[in-house]
């Protein structure tokens, strides 16, 4: 008991908003898209969608302050958001004012010990004179795209603004200062999916030697703090939807359709939210796949709030893993 694997489902309404962008050409910012098949007639349109990246990101930055208000460690770099994950040599000497070890097993113990970003998010040390160690993240997430009943209503549009310096000492006006700005910015309003799975069978313990997977690399204790800190990070992450870029001018209005949260003793996903009959589908699959696997569901038409379940299902990641504490 105490290797709780957490998996999120839901549908969630997000009007007029730049959460994620890619490239600027000139004064033009454009936002991610991709390209989805539409299944009644397979044909394929490009919606806008938001990366994994992005909502991985968001995440770790708040695991990252949770972990920093429980004295759990964290890196020098993890704890600013800058998540480069011990990419290279010179890139470890300044996460952790050390040189890394030689032995691969060290190496993994050490970054597991001193970063809970690192050990739950994995990371890549790929130093140019070889001696490769990878760690695989223990959460899942994707890129969040429109529902089906909804590929073809996502809408794109660019957005005029401009920039006025007008009435300053700053304007020239036979200069090559200018008066004003014009930019443009595109915007997107969709119904979409979102994905999130956390398994703490491996956390705080090393997985790259296939002949020492699985070896403690923090106390008991410690490792107890940290699957409880994992599990409030994403309460967090998911009530105050802390992820995306252009937020402080372009924060989005968010509604939250549903949500199916399982928590388990075991790897238990939910099925996939591009449709409204994933609840029932979840259902249904309880009733054949059961790993001690207990689900929480939220749905706006039948009351309550996200907030409720989603705290109702933490709480019962803590309640195991206070049994393993026992």
């Amino acid at each position: 008991m105490g290797d709780v694997f957490l998996s999120f489902r839901g549908r969630v309404l997000i009007n007029a908003e730049a959460l994620n962008m890619t490239e600027s050409v000139g004064n033009y910012v454009k936002h991610r898209r991709i390209p989805v098949l539409v299944p009644e007639v397979y044909t394929t349109v490009f919606v806008p969608s938001i990366s994994g990246e992005a909502v991985a990101h968001g995440y770790q930055q708040v695991l990252a302050q949770v972990a920093k208000s429980r004295d759990i460690p964290v890196c020098n770099l993890c704890e600013k958001g800058i998540f480069l994950k011990s990419a290279n040599l010179d890139i470890f000497k300044l996460a952790f004012n050390a040189n890394p070890p030689k032995d691969e097993f060290e190496f993994e113990k050490m970054v597991i010990e001193k970063c809970i970003v690192e050990d739950v998010g994995g990371f890549l040390y790929a130093p140019r004179a070889g001696g490769q160690v990878k760690r695989t993240s223990n959460f899942y997430t994707g890129y969040m795209i429109p529902t089906v009943e909804t590929l073809k209503g996502a809408i794109i549009e660019p957005q005029l603004h401009t920039r006025y310096a007008l009435g300053t000492p700053f304007v020239e006006k036979q200069g090559e200062q200018a008066g004003q700005m014009i930019y443009y910015v595109e915007l997107a309003s969709a119904l979409y999916t979102f994905s999130f799975d956390i398994d703490t069978k491996y956390v705080g313990r090393t997985t790259f030697k296939i002949d020492r997977a699985g070896h403690l690399a923090v106390n008991g204790e410690d490792l107890i703090i940290r699957k409880e800190a994992i599990f409030e990070a994403f309460l967090r992450f998911i009530t105050e939807m802390m992820f995306g870029a252009k937020r402080t001018r372009f924060l989005p209005v968010i509604d939250w359709e549903s949500a199916v949260i399982a928590v388990s003793d075991d790897v238990w996903t939910v099925s996939s939210p591009t449709t409204k009959q994933y609840i029932e589908k979840a259902q249904e699959k309880l009733n054949l796949i059961n790993y001690n696997t207990k689900l929480f569901i939220y749905d706006s038409e039948k009351g309550g709030t996200l907030e409720q379940t989603l705290s109702a299902a933490i709480e019962e990641t803590k309640r195991r893993i206070e049994e393993q504490k026992a």
